[in-house]
């Protein structure tokens, strides 16, 4: 993946992953890429006419961050709330958990949490 953020439809599963470092100079095209995760999420959530899981990608994400990047992530997440079931966040380097917790505490979500590993993600997004 050359680009900083990306998301698909991989089977039930919206999955989405943020990757390397994401400074001012590529905050507007992370700001485009969130455009289209949230038409994304929006779609797919009414096509199947139930909220949908999200699967969030941090393992190659460095951590490093500009401000704008935590608020668009902070965007994204507001604009699925009405779309999303759970939000499992998965991964990354210690920078990048540190970076993922400060997101979480703006969020306040309990059915948006972080992982350290895929599996423990993938087990929590199954749960009923």
């Amino acid at each position: 993946m050359n680009e900083p953020f990306d998301a698909v439809i991989e089977g039930d599963l919206v999955y989405m992953r943020l990757a390397g470092s994401v400074d001012a100079d590529s905050v507007p095209r992370l700001a485009e890429q969130v455009a289209a995760a949230k038409a994304l999420v929006k779609g797919e959530s009414e096509r199947r006419g139930e909220k949908v899981a999200v699967l969030f990608d941090i393992s190659d994400f460095t951590g490093a961050y500009a401000v704008g990047a935590m608020l668009e992530m902070k965007s994204l997440e507001e604009h699925n709330r009405p779309y999303t079931a759970r939000t499992a966040v998965f991964g990354g380097s210690a920078a990048a958990q540190v970076a993922a917790e400060l997101t979480l505490a703006l969020i306040h979500r309990d059915s948006l949490k972080l992982f350290a590993t895929k599996e423990e993600a993938l087990a929590w997004l199954s749960e009923k």
